[in-house]
């Protein structure tokens, strides 16, 4: 709770508001633009994918009205999860390009811990990679339950949450942290705290703009997070 207090009054201050409106504004944009394409070509595919032989069964099948509601209702959802997927991974991306920002900011303010051996930048892709192959993996696994009522999004949001959470935490130790408590960390499974805390996050970003624009205020809660529960670093204020 403490932890919490100290990041929302770190991202209340008018610097990092400023952050936060950055990714804000690249993916209200990129939204917009799959909301106006993103619907039209799903509803214009089934549109096509019905009416290849007006004599066929499926030409006959979506002359009824209630098939042409349905494939909207289907058109809508599918837009819909593919839009806040999208936006949430591309605020994720931009933000990563702020992370060290506002990690030496924290750092300066409370901690003042010194870096001696800092991770490398070959480092953190092959780590990057890792998490995307298995990702891969997870998710060529759930197509499998694809056709099963329910079941199918609740395993696909399971998937999306492992690959949130994977990414947000080596965005942020990788800045915090020096190479030695860097592979420690990764060696080893996530302290439930984390594990938590990325789940709320997760949950938060799928509520349209607001888990978008929140994003910075992720990466200061974990900074924060990480300095306290990794390297049992005490606020200096």
């Amino acid at each position: 709770m403490l932890i919490f207090k100290l990041a929302l009054k770190d991202f209340l201050s008018i610097k990092f508001l400023k952050y936060a409106f950055i990714p804000l504004l690249f993916s209200f944009l990129f939204v917009s633009i799959l909301v106006i394409f993103g619907f039209s070509f799903l509803f214009n595919y089934f549109n096509t994918l019905f009416s290849i032989d007006e004599n066929s069964f499926w030409a006959w099948l979506y002359a009824f009205h209630f098939m042409q509601v349905i494939i909207a209702i289907i058109s809508i959802l599918f837009s819909s999860l593919v839009i806040i997927f999208a936006s949430v991974f591309l605020a994720l991306f931009i933000t990563s390009f702020l992370t060290p920002f506002i990690v030496k900011e924290i750092n300066s303010k409370y901690y003042h811990y010194e870096i001696k051996n800092e991770i490398s930048f070959i480092k953190i892709i092959f780590e990057f990679l890792k998490i995307f192959l298995k990702f891969i993996a997870f998710f060529m696994l759930c197509t499998l339950f694809l056709f099963l009522p329910f079941i199918n999004l609740f395993i696909y949001y399971l998937v999306f949450y492992y690959l949130f959470h994977k990414l947000l935490i080596l965005d942020v130790t990788s800045s915090v942290l020096d190479r030695e408590n860097f592979n420690f960390f990764q060696n080893k499974f996530s302290p439930l705290e984390f594990k938590f805390s990325t789940l709320c996050f997760y949950l938060l970003s799928t509520l349209p703009l607001l888990g978008i624009f929140l994003q910075v205020f992720f990466i200061i809660f974990l900074t924060h997070l990480s300095y306290q529960r990794i390297l049992k670093l005490q606020n200096k204020i």
